[in-house]
């Protein structure tokens, strides 16, 4: 098992120089939209064909369907930043996805059944971003909205728009249009024109969290969701969540659910005792205020986590922080159980394998990071080489939320090339699967291809089974990757 990641590595380089994906011509993300897959039941149709499991890190595009079963959860990352949250039970098609020559988008998405989140980037002037349902199509510029799709008992549809921020314009199929400010909603029901005027929506408990200047984080909530700075651009995939900045970060979720909530906080300088405080607003008042304090160096990224109770009467609890930890990594930081994340590469996945053995059924997750990746197909290139029919050299692993990327040069005789590939993964079964993805560099001879395939094909499905876990997700982040599940039993 040592080689088995540095022998990956390797092969998809090797092949990327030869192998031109079928798909025509490469699908990237900087055209068409991200998937993140958060729970495992979700699947997807490629333009009409079959549904398989969805992938972490695969690409969408015009034609392609998300659908998530009753426990699946996933998000979709449009190339301009958009996002839109797919909740249990949904079912979303892109419809038409183009990229204009400003580099503004024009997205039609049809939703037939269930719940979204949409965060939308402020649009350029030749852009828009538009979902359809059975009933209407809910139109926005720049906005936060939630669309439901729902069948009545009489098995007809209806439509709910919640706007969060902003305003969406909201036109029915059987007539009429109406604005829907933030903090209003709107019923569209099949055969029914659109209503003179939106409601307000009610409220509900709220909790708050907030650090000083000079310390940045992001809040993961108990299903997966994300809701913080993550880098220069908010992320806000958790619905009806703000994203605030004054004199410090604060995060505010509209949406509470019980379950731990976790928090990834980075510095980017040196800050004694920085406060980090919640707050749990409940709809008569502060229903709980949870503080715990670190100094943080520059560059420091450091986890806690809070857990969150919902009462019957939506009062909220709380039994506060954990001590905040360094992490090495935003994986691990995300991962849950027994987490490995440090030692050699090579002998990772052993350790992982070491402690199955006697924790059968227990979380556990295994957590790598783009310059040990890296490090790992360079190490294992230097065994490799001899029996590869090309040379390569230059290897360079990043990773993020599409996957990892793979870049080398690769020489044949006196032909020199640069060669690009992309790993993506996901779970099928409880397993993990692993796909290559948008590999580039012709030409394309048939021999080298297939004898570099089937090593591929052999590596992969040797690293899936030897790894003692039952995945229940695959998270890509920037800069790392993690595997989190249960030890096999």
């Amino acid at each position: 098992m040592k080689k088995v990641i540095a022998g990956i590595l390797v092969v998809v380089v090797a092949i990327a120089a030869f192998l031109y994906f079928p798909r025509g011509s490469a699908l990237a993300a900087v055209n068409a939209a991200v998937l993140s897959v958060l729970n495992a039941d979700v699947s997807a149709s490629r333009a009409g064909g079959d549904f398989a499991p969805a992938l972490d890190g695969d690409v969408f595009a015009t034609g392609d369907v998300v659908r998530a079963d009753a426990k699946g959860r996933a998000v979709l990352t449009f190339f301009e930043g958009s996002t839109l949250s797919v909740d249990p039970g949904s079912s979303v098609k892109v419809v038409s996805l183009v990229k204009t020559s400003g580099g503004g988008i024009q997205l039609d998405v049809e939703q037939t059944l269930g719940r979204t989140w949409a965060s939308v980037s402020k649009l350029a002037p030749d852009s828009k971003f538009q979902i359809h349902t059975p009933t209407m199509t809910a139109t926005v510029r720049g906005t936060a909205f939630e669309t439901i799709v729902e069948k009545t008992p009489d098995g007809k549809t209806v439509t709910t728009i919640k706007t969060d921020e902003g305003t969406v314009l909201v036109q029915a199929v059987s007539g009429g249009e109406v604005s829907v400010p933030a903090g209003s909603e709107v019923d569209v029901a099949e055969g029914q024109p659109a209503p003179a005027a939106p409601r307000p929506q009610p409220p509900t408990p709220k909790l708050r969290f907030s650090v000083p200047a000079g310390v940045g984080f992001v809040v993961i909530d108990p299903r997966g969701l994300q809701c913080g700075l993550a880098g220069a651009k908010p992320e806000r995939q958790i619905p009806r969540c703000e994203v605030l900045n004054g004199g410090g970060q604060s995060v505010v979720i509209g949406e509470v659910v019980p379950g731990t909530y976790t928090l990834v906080l980075t510095a980017a300088q040196a800050v004694a005792g920085a406060a980090i405080v919640a707050e749990g607003l409940g709809l008569q008042g502060t229903d709980f205020t949870s503080k715990t304090a670190r100094s943080f160096n520059v560059g420091d990224l450091v986890r806690t986590t809070l857990p969150v109770t919902v009462a019957s009467d939506g009062k909220l609890g709380s039994t506060g922080f954990t001590p905040p930890d360094l992490v090495t990594s935003v994986c691990g930081a995300e991962a849950t159980g027994r987490v490995f994340s440090s030692g050699q590469v090579s002998e990772r996945a052993g350790l992982l394998a070491a402690y199955a053995s006697g924790a059968k059924g227990q979380p556990a997750a295994i957590v790598y990071t783009q310059s040990e990746l890296t490090q790992a197909a360079v190490d294992g290139l230097k065994d490799a080489q001899a029996s590869l029919p090309v040379t390569v050299s230059g290897i360079v692993v990043t990773v993020d939320n599409a996957g990892a990327h793979l870049t080398a040069q690769v020489s044949a005789g006196p032909l020199t090339i640069a060669a690009t590939g992309k790993v993506i993964a996901g779970v099928e079964g409880g397993k993990l699967v692993l796909r290559v993805r948008d590999l580039q560099a012709p030409p394309l001879p048939s021999a080298v291809t297939d004898q570099l395939a089937g090593a591929l094909d052999k590596s992969l499905a040797q690293f899936a089974r030897e790894l003692p876990l039952d995945a229940t997700r695959v998270a890509f982040r920037s800069g790392c990757f993690a595997l989190i599940g249960t030890t096999s039993r």
